[in-house]
């Protein structure tokens, strides 16, 4: 029986896109929203703008010069729902577990966010049927 992970909430969904500015105004235009921060990681190569939907944040975000993970997600699948992640108390904790679970992993050791000051940790997007899931701690 594999052992449970214990979420506290979806901390955020990413969607990739390919112009940040034009999904931005899209999401300003169709929900009246007004984005709630934004950043860069240079690590990862993606730009973000991030809407708050409660405890949630709702992500958009572009690839910064054509050659990262977002810009190959969307030449294999088009823009779309790319992330979604889990919110945890510790995600080295909840890495081992999975790993007892037998979950595909990207990650055999967490990552550090330093634009953000969280530990996170992917699993292969074939262990959720083509989306990337992510463990992540602390707070968005």
């Amino acid at each position: 029986m594999p052992e449970k992970l214990k979420p506290n909430y979806i901390d955020h969904i990413s969607i990739a896109v390919k112009d940040i500015r034009e999904a931005e105004e899209d999401f300003r235009l169709t929900f009246g929203w007004e984005a709630d921060g934004r950043y860069s990681d240079n690590d990862e190569k993606i730009n973000v703008v991030y809407f708050m939907i409660g405890q949630t944040a709702l992500e958009i975000m572009e690839d910064m010069d054509g050659t990262g993970e977002v810009a190959k997600f969307i030449d294999k699948h088009g823009e779309g729902i790319m992330v979604f992640s889990i919110n945890v108390d510790n995600t080295i904790d909840s890495l081992e577990l999975l790993k007892r679970n037998g979950a595909r992993l990207l990650d055999q050791k967490p990552r550090f966010a330093k634009e953000l000051k969280r530990h996170f940790a992917f699993l292969h997007p074939k262990q959720c049927h083509g989306v990337l899931a992510e463990v992540i701690d602390g707070k968005y």
